[in-house]
């Protein structure tokens, strides 16, 4: 089987969850929901150009007949499943910790095995994310539920 038609399932369920996560994004009000809706949708164009080109692909008559391999199939598989548990996690958990948890996973899950830097990056990236979202924007997101317990 071509690799084409596993890419275009894989970029359809991208595209979808993109799609999901821009209409979750889009709840968010005022200044703060702008850097959600601008990655969703980025996110959301990017998967659909993926598509686009597989599909593509799959009608040229004499593309390579490569079945995808199996990293391949499980890097696309785990950017699908950290798609939707980012999703999710955003709206029950809260954004931060789904961050905290979904970074290094998905890093881990992809190959990267440099604990120190696993650590070091995703406390980067949530300073980041709080630096942007409470003193930038100045605009709180949902509340995360492991510091409701303590105030916020």
């Amino acid at each position: 089987m071509r690799r084409a038609v596993f890419e275009s399932g894989f970029a359809l369920a991208t595209v979808v969850l993109s799609l999901l996560g821009l209409l979750e994004a889009w709840r968010y009000s005022g200044e703060g929901g702008l850097m959600p809706r601008g990655v969703m949708t980025l996110m959301l164009v990017l998967s659909g150009l993926w598509l686009a080109q597989s599909v593509s692909a799959l009608r040229q008559a004499d593309g390579p007949m490569l079945a995808p391999t199996s990293a391949q199939l499980r890097g696309a598989l785990l950017l699908i499943v950290a798609g939707a548990a980012l999703l999710f996690g955003m709206r029950f958990v809260g954004f931060y910790t789904s961050a905290a948890i979904i970074v290094p996973t998905l890093a881990w899950g992809l190959g990267y095995r440099n604990l120190k830097g696993l650590i070091i990056g995703t406390v980067l990236f949530v300073c980041v994310l709080i630096a942007v979202f409470r003193f930038l924007l100045v605009v709180p997101l949902p509340p995360e539920i492991i510091l409701l317990p303590f105030g916020g």
